[in-house]
């Protein structure tokens, strides 16, 4: 699901790689294919026309620095937005109750397992837990 997504996006942030300015022409051709690929990503309209709009009022209120492409810029734009769309900033992972207990949800074949044996891992590794 998320490869797809990823691949939407790089697609639509593609068109503006080669221009010389950001424009609100540009802008608003990117961030429609940008909409269009959160949508079939089942991200609910509202929130993606939100998103849409404060990408847009950024990228518009930007001038581009000469070492940085219009390309560059919008994807800095799109994956801070993104990172603030999910949260913001991250949190430690809480290990204090015994035992502790970590709830992994999510769509079908969507990584659980994978990432919960990457947890696991990590947390053998770095010797914080006893795991069983």
């Amino acid at each position: 699901m998320f490869n797809n997504l990823s691949d939407k996006l790089d697609k639509a942030l593609h068109v503006l790689k080669g221009h010389g300015s950001i424009t609100e022409v540009n802008v608003a051709e990117t961030l429609k294919e940008v909409r269009r690929a959160l949508l079939d990503a089942d991200v609910n309209f509202k929130i993606a026309k939100e998103f849409t709009v404060r990408v847009k009022e950024k990228a518009l209120g930007q001038d581009v620095l000469t070492t940085l492409q219009p390309g560059q810029l919008m994807v800095k734009l799109v994956k801070d937005e993104l990172t603030e769309l999910m949260g913001g900033d991250a949190e430690g992972l809480n290990l204090s109750g015994n035992p502790s207990v970590i709830l992994m949800s999510g769509l079908q074949g969507s990584g659980k397992t994978t990432f919960s044996g990457k947890l696991a891992n990590y947390l053998k590794n770095k010797k914080l837990r006893n795991l069983y």
